[in-house]
């Protein structure tokens, strides 16, 4: 290179930053990929412009350099520097980065094309600017045709040599769809290769270009792991699909998860943890807030033709975690906490807890099936058949359901069919016998 064209590079001034204000919070080595946003506004607010040749081997200094990977079709451009490079730290070094310093004229341009403030990215705080910088770069130092997104990777810092120490790299990946690139710098030689061609040159990359690879091939390693996890999960998928089309019977706890997670069966709300509440062949449920007692003395005997009369029930509502008494003797509906919905081919079944069946408390009297096509929260009919009053809870286990599949679906779902009563509901409703029996 000519002697008045590297003293000109010398002279011009670049986008720096004091070390002590990058690495505010630490130093770190290699390439971050998290918490970006504080650095990024910090190059944007804090930045000077020095003269290069004051900043080149001065460390209190981070020289910016945007470092731009191109992949097209999962190969990586691979360059080699020439062995008269301007920078002999570099000379016949590989590189997978194009990079270059940022000056005022830069900035300025950028500044004054609002356009590309306006493109697409994905972006974390500052990352706008940084785009345009990489694709002014990008264009300058290679020849391209075609179109090409952008993907922010991270921030790069090497304080191994004496180039890392005083540079800081923007990683931005550029997926190209075309192969017709090269490199402009005279000083360069490029060609696109796959990762693997690409580790055979890894012990002669400069510093950054193996940070950089590495970080790929690991991802790399992620994705292939992650393939191949899905497709053995997709297998077990099919294979518990294809079992659970054929099977009939009663759900065991691992298909009724899977029922449950493929929205088969539908309860909510369901927490984080809800499958602590499988057992072997049930799924708790809870008692909501909710609940309907029969008032007492108000009415001698019910006439099964006319119905209940509104008044003859009084509602309490709770709050999670209430307490509710249950006097010897009392009679109270009450809804669970979850909505459950089943689909046609799966009948629902309620059963009491054993431990509260032990103190003298019936969860249920008789209805405990849940037709297939069911909608709405299961009410629970509560009794206490002990000598003493007791105390339940908003939101404790009050029962638990079992599944089981039928041969076939139904061909008349329970919600909207001539026996839906209850459906879709979300709170206890009081008895509508007066609907099915026959008045003479």
């Amino acid at each position: 290179m000519p002697k008045r064209v590297l003293a000109s590079k010398h002279a011009e001034k670049v986008l720096v930053v004091r070390r002590t204000d990058i690495f505010a919070d630490g130093i770190w080595h290699g390439l971050k990929t998290d918490g970006l946003a504080k650095i990024l506004n910090t190059i944007s607010t804090k930045h000077k412009f020095l003269p290069r040749a004051d900043v080149e081997e001065d460390a209190r200094w981070q020289q910016i350099i945007p470092y731009l990977i191109f992949e097209y079709q999962n190969k990586i451009f691979l360059m080699k520097r020439k062995g008269d490079h301007t920078d002999r730290r570099l000379a016949d070094k590989y590189s997978i980065g194009v990079g270059g310093h940022i000056n005022k004229e830069d900035v300025k341009e950028l500044k004054s094309s609002a356009s590309r403030a306006k493109r697409g990215e994905q972006r974390v705080k500052g990352e706008g600017v940084i785009m345009d910088w990489a694709r002014r770069e990008f264009e300058e130092e290679v020849g391209y045709r075609g179109k090409y997104k952008l993907e922010f990777l991270g921030l790069v810092n090497d304080d191994s040599n004496d180039v890392g120490l005083v540079h800081l790299g923007l990683i931005i990946k550029l997926i190209g769809d075309s192969d017709q690139i090269s490199v402009r710098d005279e000083h360069k030689s490029g060609s696109l290769v796959s990762l693997e061609g690409i580790g055979k040159h890894s012990k002669h990359m400069e510093t950054w270009s193996r940070i950089v690879y590495d970080y790929l091939s690991v991802k790399k390693s992620q994705r292939i792991k992650e393939k191949k996890s899905k497709s053995v999960e997709e297998v077990k998928i099919r294979s518990v699909n294809l079992a659970s089309d054929n099977i009939s019977g009663i759900l065991p706890d691992w298909l009724i998860e899977k029922y449950i997670e493929k929205g088969f069966i539908k309860i909510a709300p369901l927490s984080k943890d809800w499958k602590k509440n499988v057992d072997q062949v049930s799924v708790d449920f809870h008692l909501g807030g909710n609940i309907k007692l029969f008032k007492a003395g108000t009415y001698r005997f019910v006439d099964t033709r006319r119905g209940l009369p509104a008044d003859a029930m009084e509602e309490v509502k709770l709050a999670d975690g209430d307490p509710f008494i249950l006097e010897p003797g009392a009679f109270a509906i009450a809804s669970t906490l979850e909505i459950l919905r089943l689909p046609a081919d799966i009948l629902g079944r309620l059963e009491g807890k054993s431990s509260l069946a032990r103190l003298g408390i019936l969860v249920h009297s008789t209805a405990a099936r849940f037709d297939p096509g069911w909608n709405g929260a299961p009410v629970l009919e509560l009794g206490n058949l002990g000598p003493k009053p007791a105390i339940l809870y908003c939101g404790m286990p009050i029962c638990a359901f079992t599944f089981e599949k039928l041969a076939s679906p139904v061909r008349m779902k329970y919600e909207g069919s001539r026996s839906d009563r209850y459906s879709g509901s979300k709170i206890p409703v009081a008895s509508k016998i007066e609907k099915y029996v026959k008045k003479r």
